[in-house]
């Protein structure tokens, strides 16, 4: 069984006898549902916007339509190359056989096919969705002898894992309708090692484009489209960041490396060569003089 904790207080969590429910310290219960699914979402009444995202998700999910329409979008962000471009994204996560990794917003599993088998053999992937609907789909795709997948229900925001879990995480198409978005790009950092990767994405439309005819009609078309990149919401930990654009320039994704601590700037390092004080410190006390 994977390891867990209450995503409320971070306790560990404890599996029945009847392995049917885990049990926080604090007397918290989330259930095994149904395929080995864990429903570790917290809270158990989800924020308007995560609960109306979960529902909507469900309903695509029972349509059996999902993907075909996922496609559909990216053919016409200048016929990208949908293959290629999620194998560009996963590529950014610099996987290797034997690794951990968990995928926020796994949906269908098309992402997580490319992560199980670049970390095979050997490795852990674990899959979470909001949906149930779209994690029992990924749960009839996704299957190997190699790796152990785990599929669970979890908030992206309420993470149930200890800290520095994983060697990745990966996330796209989902951050721009949660609730709690800076909480979220800070639970998604807090689970990876030091040293490890982050990507995360989702639509924004490259500033340089969206008064163009096409794409102005695209963000009058599907609000996502009006999104700006999270820049603010980034850890300050974040290390090495790098931003993309990709599907025809109309969805980000950003690639970080999880640090110790936040850099910081020495603002008190004297100038060299002169005779009085001179630094950083000083020019800003003299600015606001």
């Amino acid at each position: 069984m994977l390891s867990l904790v209450d995503p409320k207080d971070r306790t560990p969590l404890t599996l029945s006898d009847d392995q049917k429910t885990l049990t926080s310290q604090g007397g918290t219960t989330y259930e095994v549902l149904e395929g080995g699914i864990i429903n570790a979402l917290y809270p158990k009444e989800l924020l308007a916007e995560d609960a109306r995202e979960q529902y909507l998700y469900d309903q695509a999910a029972a349509s059996q339509r999902y993907d075909r329409g996922v496609s559909w979008v990216f053919e016409t962000l200048d016929h990208s190359d949908e293959a290629a471009t999620r194998r560009f994204m996963i590529g950014l996560l610099e996987l290797k056989p034997g690794m951990t990794v968990l995928e926020v917003g796994a949906g269908t599993g098309k992402d997580s096919a490319l992560i199980i088998d670049q970390v095979t053999p050997g490795g852990t992937a674990v899959l979470s969705d909001l949906s149930p609907n779209m994690l029992r789909l990924a749960t009839e795709k996704l299957q190997s002898k190699s790796v152990d997948i785990h599929f669970l229900l979890a908030n992206g925001s309420y993470l149930p894992f200890a800290d520095g879990a994983f060697d990745a995480l990966f996330h796209f198409g989902g951050i721009n309708t949660f609730s709690e978005r800076k909480q979220a790009f800070e639970e998604m950092t807090r689970v990876v090692k030091p040293g490890g990767k982050v990507v995360i994405g989702d639509e924004s439309i490259a500033p340089w484009l969206r008064n163009r005819p096409s794409y102005a009609t695209l963000r009058k078309a599907n609000p996502l489209f009006r999104a700006e990149v999270p820049l603010e919401d980034v850890p300050a930990n974040a290390l090495n960041f790098k931003l993309h654009y990709i599907f025809g320039n109309a969805f980000y994704v950003m690639e970080y490396t999880v640090g110790e601590k936040a850099p910081e700037v020495d603002i008190d390092l004297p100038m060299p060569g002169k005779d009085f004080v001179d630094n950083w410190r000083a020019r800003a006390e003299k600015a606001a003089q």
